[in-house]
């Protein structure tokens, strides 16, 4: 759109001015004088007629960068989506498109931003004349389906319909998520016996008119955070789930699309939005409807990416939003699991059991399945059937800061703060508990002369009472290093260091370690104070 002032100048009024003469002839008596003679000439002086004002066009508004207009790729041919720094600037285009032959086809006001549709290039462009226009060409879309047998190692080990018990849930969970709105931005969610007979559904994106068209993806999210039993399921049985459907038949979406479906999971009341989709671009119009649904306080969760990429992937690496990597059975990353300063926490993400359409049930992997099993946990913490509430962004930074810890000590890219356990989410406030835990085995290169090799060893507590001594006993080579870590408060690591130049043999080194509680006390989670790695040197 070109800004056009338009200069209108007041004409100047020339005054005629004539000498009106007349003789009246009466009946009197005597006759009419002469008339004194006008003189030769009479001299005008004209006043000065001011010179016009220049007319100053307004600045034009500008996002920070000094872009005016910036322009989204859109998921249909012959369309484009154009968002505005200003209300007045938003309102001026409007205004200029009434006389357009380009066609509104949607607008978000409080986001100033329209979709609009256009028969002819020239047409588009004559409204955006003189415009300094940023455009964006990427869409968002569902993760790529990790490859058979290259996205995850050969020896990575599925979930199946166990993922609930791995997550710590091995109770009655029927309650958890009550009254606590959870919109999944996705597919749609259709019908399917392990999911709720009734579920609003909101189409920012029409359903096809052959429902067998429709992506599953949207279901199989919506299981894994509230199946409420049967073939699936979820974290959070008793969440309400909201559909925005905003993803069509090829998995694809756009800003827009995404942007109204986060404002009308807004209006509809939503406190946690799942987003299992993104791109590897940042998109302004996203960004803007992330932060304000944040600023209403929503929490939204999103999935990583499949890439096995070491870059930016987004929704998830804005601010405030819970990026969720995935892992396999063995609580490894999985080798298509994005990974970066950004991410959150991981879960699981390898051949997890969750609905489909046609009431058909698949084992899912990608981290489109770790994100709605984390979404589903902050739904559990907020409303865990006690009675006890919390606001969703206190839910989230438990479940985050509740995650054990895997890796390399303390927040790091391949896991974030940790792998999700929705157990230690909700016996937080249970006193007393003992779990003392070995997190990870690496094997480093040494800093002293002679010592080349170093192993790294990592226990956490992931109780809630203060470990006192607990005993750290390494096997290598025959050898047994027996240590012992003073304190260890709840959710706190410790990590060793033990040289391992005598352990080298035959080019490989198996080291087994285990962690106990002190004597006399019971360890709730027996099964993780042990742990064998083998290490094979180049």
């Amino acid at each position: 759109m070109k800004r056009r002032t338009q200069r209108f100048l007041p004409a100047t009024l020339v005054l005629l001015c004539g000498l009106l003469a007349w003789w009246f002839a009466s009946g009197g008596r005597a006759a009419k004088p002469a008339a004194a003679p006008l003189p030769a000439k009479v001299a005008f002086t004209p006043k000065p007629v001011p010179a016009p004002r220049p007319v100053v066009a307004a600045p034009r508004d500008e996002f920070p960068d000094g872009t005016t207009v910036e322009a989204f790729a859109s998921c249909n041919e012959g369309e484009v989506i154009l968002r505005f720094p200003s209300d007045e600037s938003y309102g001026s285009f409007l205004h200029a498109l009434g006389g357009s032959p380009v066609r509104l086809l949607g607008r978000l006001d409080r986001l100033q931003a329209l979709r609009l549709g256009y028969g002819h290039q020239e047409d588009l462009e004559a409204l955006l004349d003189g415009e300094n226009i940023t455009t964006y060409d990427s869409l968002s879309r569902f993760p790529a389906a990790p490859r058979p047998g290259g996205g995850a190692a050969a020896d990575a080990l599925g979930f199946g319909d166990e993922v609930l018990p791995w997550l710590g849930i091995d109770g009655d969970n029927s309650r958890w998520g009550a009254g606590v709105k959870v919109a999944i931005l996705d597919s749609g969610i259709l019908p399917h016996p392990a999911l709720p007979s009734e579920i609003r559904s909101i189409e920012i994106i029409p359903f096809p008119d052959d429902p067998g068209e429709t992506e599953g993806h949207g279901t199989a999210v919506a299981s894994l955070v509230a199946g409420n039993g049967g073939p699936v399921r979820g974290v959070a049985p008793a969440a309400e789930l909201i559909s925005v459907r905003i993803v069509d038949e090829r998995g694809t979406s756009d800003a827009f699309a995404i942007a109204a479906g986060i404002l009308a999971a807004m209006d509809a009341g939503a406190q946690l939005i799942n987003l299992s989709l993104g791109t590897t671009d940042d998109i302004p119009l996203i960004a803007a409807a992330v932060v304000m649904a944040q600023q209403a306080g929503i929490v939204i969760v999103a999935s990583s990416g499949n890439d096995g990429a070491a870059e930016a992937s987004f929704p998830a690496s804005y601010a405030g939003v819970i990026s969720v990597g995935a892992v396999d059975a063995t609580r490894r990353r999985l080798a298509f699991s994005n990974l970066g300063s950004w991410l959150s926490l991981t879960a699981p993400g390898h051949l997890v059991d969750a609905a489909w359409s046609g009431g058909r049930v698949l084992r899912m992997s990608g981290t489109s399945a770790s994100a709605p099993l984390v979404c589903g946990a902050i739904a559990a913490a907020m409303s865990d059937g006690s009675g006890q509430r919390l606001d969703a962004a206190t839910a989230a930074r438990w479940v985050v800061s509740l995650s054990d810890d895997a890796g390399a000590p303390g927040q790091d890219p391949e896991y974030g703060a940790g792998i999700l356990n929705v157990a230690r989410v909700i016996n937080r406030g249970i006193p007393n508990l003992q779990d003392a835990a070995i997190v990870s085995q690496r094997l480093v290169t040494g800093t002293a002369p002679g010592n080349p090799l170093k192993l790294d060893l990592t226990i956490q507590n992931r109780g809630t009472a203060i470990l006192i001594n607990p005993l750290v006993e390494i096997r290598m080579a025959g050898y047994v290093t027996p240590l012992t870590a003073t304190t260890l408060a709840p959710g706190a690591v410790h990590t060793f260091s033990v040289p391992v130049q005598q352990a080298v043999n035959d080019r490989q080194i198996t080291v087994s370690s285990s962690v106990a509680v002190a004597r006399g006390e019971i360890d709730i989670h027996p099964e993780n104070n042990t742990r064998t790695d083998r290490f094979f040197l180049r």
